[in-house]
């Protein structure tokens, strides 16, 4: 992304004097940074001289240590308000400085503007080292503006004060969030947000009367404190809070995630306590029955990986880091190379091979699954043309597509940019779906896939069997090919009655004109199996493992 490149006919040059004379003005340290690889775009003066960062570092190099957790890092997150947070960071001069962060996204979503104030006069660590000292004398300090609660500077004073004082009794930190307050904004506005925010504040405040362990921290989260004698007193009092929250006169439901920090060192700083809370209730999102956790440090560790991997993934992919490797796929009938499908390897220089396991995930979670998967679609084509210049016979090569193209990528006109700038026709590249979107508003699916199909493209359904799909739902989609997984595969034919089961499934799919492709094909009884299934194509370690380009040449097609 060019940042500079911010009006029609105004050179890179003079567009960087605007911006450096608007930005000059601003009396803050000032920053701009890619949404999805955190690349410092731009900086003005103020916080070159905060950072002594360069352009091309990420805003994980400007902040060596950070309080927010990578999994709740405001940064990559795509279509979210404005925001602002406070944390304590370490800089690169190794001074750790409290910071209120203010976080706007550009239009186009492809941007994020940070604006950084120093907060040390207002949170003072004098008392001792790293532990916030405030005044709470007064009632009328420290509350929240929206929700007249206390807000996180009071609660931190509040439950450093009652920790320290009672040595011997067992604490807890609590914090939880509101499920999808986003589309309650989106449905009944901001003042709806509002009102919901005020409801679950009122709920705290009913619950713990003039205790004062709690507070709303910023957004959406709220956190309070607790002694307890066993961690049922904990759950007891979090099912409490969470009926009381959902027992409301609005016309949706209210949906709370907790997470539970028990405090056995006492010297952590109370906000990292909170933050630790914060990364537990994370893996309770999204799950009616469990709808909290308890932190474990392994999330910590998870967390640092993370953000070791965020922190690499804009110079591994300027460094062509990413490699593309590909798993061939034979017809069953004669054992005939009829395609491969395109797979991301990460070889970093230091670690080594990083698994997708470990990478995929993540990136599809802060957006970066749009930068790679459009690199490897490249990767693909570049294939692609080398084998027709060579005078080799092309085989098709399968490359995925993520939700997040379906969503937010205009899909249509990346491809058939990269068609063009290669010289290749559709049917030389299958597009891969997950099966899981077919249950996510399966109409706007449809209509991307239809285009698709049109432009002359080859639809294969990845994943089927692993939990969602149906042919049902199947035969009412524009696809061509079904990939059956390989845990339905495993599952079924452990017994005769899922033999049966395969055979149908194979059968049904070849009755709505669709190709049938096994993936994970490992065994002898497995091509057997299939072959006398009729089904049309395997891929599979019994075959071939995947393999960087070099070795794939090697291959007869």
């Amino acid at each position: 992304m060019n940042f500079y490149g911010v009006t029609g006919q105004t050179s890179t040059e003079d567009a960087k004097k605007i911006i450096d004379s608007i930005f000059s003005r601003i009396p803050y340290p000032t920053f701009v940074t890619d949404n999805s690889t955190f690349e410092i775009l731009y900086q003005n003066k103020r916080a070159i001289d905060l950072t002594g960062n360069k352009l091309g570092h990420t805003c994980h190099d400007v902040f060596y240590t950070c309080d927010i957790p990578c999994i709740d890092c405001p940064f990559g997150r795509i279509g979210q308000e404005p925001i602002s947070v406070v944390r304590r960071n370490e800089l690169l001069d190794k001074n750790v400085k409290w910071q209120f962060t203010n976080i706007r996204w550009f239009d186009n979503r492809e941007a994020v503007l940070g604006i950084m104030q120093d907060m040390d006069a207002e949170i003072s660590n004098v008392e001792l080292e790293h532990r916030v000292k405030i005044d709470v004398d007064s009632t009328n300090k420290n509350l929240d503006e929206l929700t007249q609660i206390p807000n996180y500077l009071r609660f931190y004073a509040n439950a450093e004060k009652d920790i320290s004082v009672n040595g011997d009794a067992k604490y807890a930190i609590v914090v939880f969030d509101i499920d999808r307050l986003k589309s309650i904004n989106d449905l009944y506005g901001m003042s709806g947000g509002d009102e919901t925010l005020k409801h679950v504040a009122n709920t705290l405040r009913d619950l713990f009367g003039s205790e004062e362990n709690y507070a709303r921290l910023h957004s959406d989260f709220f956190s309070f404190y607790m002694k307890y004698e066993k961690k049922g007193d904990i759950i007891k009092t979090i099912e409490k809070l969470r009926k009381k929250i959902a027992d409301n006169d609005f016309e949706y439901d209210i949906n709370t995630s907790f997470g539970i920090y028990l405090v056995n060192d006492r010297v952590v700083p109370i906000n990292l306590m909170c933050d630790r809370a914060m990364m537990a209730s994370t893996t309770a999102k999204g799950n009616v029955i469990r709808f909290c956790a308890f932190y474990d440090e392994q999330y910590r560790e998870d967390m640092i990986k993370a953000s070791q991997i965020e922190g690499d993934m804009g110079k591994a992919l300027k460094n062509h880091e990413f490699k593309m490797y590909l798993q061939p796929k034979y017809r069953l009938i004669n054992a005939e190379l009829c395609g491969a499908e395109v797979l991301a390897r990460w070889i970093h220089p230091l670690k080594g091979i990083i698994s997708p396991v470990d990478f995929v995930p993540l990136f599809e979670k802060n957006g970066f699954i749009l930068k790679l998967d459009e690199y490897m679609w490249e990767e693909a084509c570049k294939a692609l043309r080398s084998w027709i210049d060579a005078g080799r016979r092309p085989i098709p090569l399968s490359v995925n597509i993520s939700r997040y193209h379906i969503r937010h990528n205009n899909l249509e006109h990346v491809l058939r940019k990269l068609l063009e700038k290669y010289r290749l026709t559709p049917d030389l590249l299958h597009l891969e779906i997950t099966e899981s979107l077919f249950l996510d508003k399966p109409e706007e699916l449809n209509r991307v896939l239809v285009r698709l199909s049109k432009m002359g493209f080859k639809l294969e359904v990845d994943d089927f069997g692993s939990g969602y799909s149906s042919l049902n739902l199947i035969r009412n989609i524009s696809v061509d090919t079904i990939k059956i997984d390989k845990d339905f595969l495993d599952s079924e034919m452990a017994s005769e009655k899922g033999k049966i089961v395969v055979n149908h499934t194979i059968d049904m799919a070849k009755d709505l004109n669709l190709q049938v492709v096994a993936e994970g094909v490992e065994t002898k009884e497995h091509v057997e199996f299939l072959r006398n299934s009729n089904c049309d194509i395997a891929q599979g370690f019994y075959f071939s493992k995947p393999m960087p380009l070099e070795e794939f040449n090697k291959l007869d097609f």
